[in-house]
């Protein structure tokens, strides 16, 4: 980093400090207590911090844990022991079955075969490489996903030089296919576990794999084909025929084998048996990888991301210091007081402020912030259900089509060179209109249907 980064930085922080003292120094509102107050103070200093990458997301989140015991919000022991939450361990398990996964070489093996099915067919082709994508994140971390695609979809469009928008196309695609299909189950990202949890703990109501892929993957099947259109028509190819790339055939090993059954196994028992703790049944796997020799404890030093669980720890503060305090409700209130109280319109703009915030800042993040104001929107209007409108919400963070920062998968593709940020922009911000369209739609229809609210 060099030293005007490295300044920047800084004054950021300093900034950061300003906001918190700020609402320090400020007169109490009416409806609000010191704690609350403060709490409300948090969530800009969070905001700030994740919207500027002022710190590394985990450090912030490091941060936010530290902050309440200095202003008096909550007992030092009281914080720290947030990371006792089910979703950390779920997560830390869902990491290590990818690394067994990515270890057998397995994922190579199953994409080449996977997108030889579609044929020559740019368009098809391009549907292809959406459908791999989402497939894989319904079974682990849609960054994940798509750096351990990257080479083979890179290498798939390796002779189409001349046509700059199917590789546009075919990047785009891959991280599109892979935010699509993060949502459909609870491997797929990180908010899904976390909202799960906020959701059990605040409402009683446990939601379990199937029932969370039974109301999330009807958004999956209607997006999917949605994102196909918008690549095809705003990057037309010039291409006729996708040139057939050579793999070296070779029999499908025993290491490979182990890691499938385990993964394959994994996701069936979460299916069937989820209500036991979804955690429980992940560590289950994640032991079996250990037991049968597909990896070992320096594998899974290298595959989890510590950043993301350390920003689990500052997410559960914001999350439970909102609630507690009554910063939730007072927000809530002053929404009602200047939108209304319809709930089917509150629901569409929590949906619509979910995908923003997640164009600016991590996933995990924007979520965070937005549970404790959507169940206390719920709390405040009775006809918003609190599940429904904290599913929405969960759903609506995977969605950053838009800007490179919103999502791992946009820069990991970007890298490449094969786009730019302009082209992102192009598709992306239809692609968020739609995507705020579906979930909507989705959760006045099928969700009311299945009789979630």
């Amino acid at each position: 980093m060099s030293i005007k980064d490295l300044k920047i930085k800084r004054e950021f922080f300093l900034i950061s400090l300003s906001i918190l003292l700020i609402f320090y120094l400020i007169p109490t509102p009416d409806g609000l207590d010191y704690k609350g107050k403060m709490m409300i103070g948090l969530m800009s200093f969070a905001i700030f911090l994740f919207v500027t990458e002022t710190l590394p997301l985990g450090m912030s989140g490091i941060l936010i844990m530290a902050i309440p015991p200095i202003l008096g919000i909550y007992d030092s022991r009281e914080v720290f022991g947030f990371f006792g939450n089910e979703a950390i361990f779920l997560l830390i398990s869902a990491f290590i079955l990818a690394a067994g996964f990515q270890k057998s070489g397995l994922h190579r093996r199953t994409a080449v075969r996977f997108l030889k099915r579609f044929g020559k067919s740019p368009k098809i082709f391009i549907l292809g490489i959406l459908l791999l994508g989402s497939s894989f994140s319904f079974m682990m971390s849609e960054h994940a996903v798509v750096a351990l695609m990257i080479p083979i979809i890179a290498f798939s469009l390796m002779g189409v030089y001349e046509d700059e928008n199917l590789r546009k196309a075919g990047m785009i695609a891959l991280a599109y296919g892979c935010s699509v299909g993060s949502i459909g189950t609870l491997l797929g990202g990180a908010r899904n576990p976390y909202a799960v949890s906020f959701i059990s703990e605040n409402t009683g109501t446990n939601i379990t794999f199937l029932q969370w892929s039974t109301m999330a993957i009807p958004v999956v099947l209607i997006m999917l084909p949605i994102v196909w259109l918008l690549l095809i028509t705003v990057f037309p190819t010039k291409t006729e025929k996708i040139p057939v790339k050579k793999e070296r055939k070779s029999p499908i090993s025993g290491m490979e084998i182990k890691a499938g059954s385990v993964l394959l196994g994994t996701v069936v028992l979460l299916f069937i048996f989820g209500s036991i703790g979804t955690a429980v049944i992940a560590i289950l796997g994640a032991t079996a990888m250990f037991l049968l020799g597909v990896i070992d404890w320096r594998d899974v030093e290298k595959a989890i991301p510590w950043g993301v669980l350390l920003l689990y720890g500052g997410a559960i503060t914001l999350g439970k210091g909102m609630l507690n305090t009554g910063a939730t409700e007072w927000i809530a209130s002053g929404i009602v007081r200047y939108v209304g109280s319809n709930p089917e319109l509150l629901l569409l703009i929590v949906i619509a402020i979910t995908v923003l915030f997640t164009e600016f800042m991590s996933n995990t993040a924007a979520v965070a912030l937005m549970l404790p104001i959507g169940l206390g929107l719920s709390a405040a209007v009775p006809a918003l259900n609190p599940i429904a409108v904290s599913m929405a919400i969960a759903l609506a963070g995977g969605f950053a089509f838009t800007l490179l920062i919103g999502n791992p998968g946009n820069m990991i593709t970007y890298s490449t060179g094969y786009y730019r940020q302009k082209d992102l922009f192009r598709i992306g911000i239809f692609a968020d209109i739609f995507g705020i369209s579906v979930i909507y739609l989705v959760a006045m229809t099928v969700w009311k249907f299945m009789g979630v609210w």
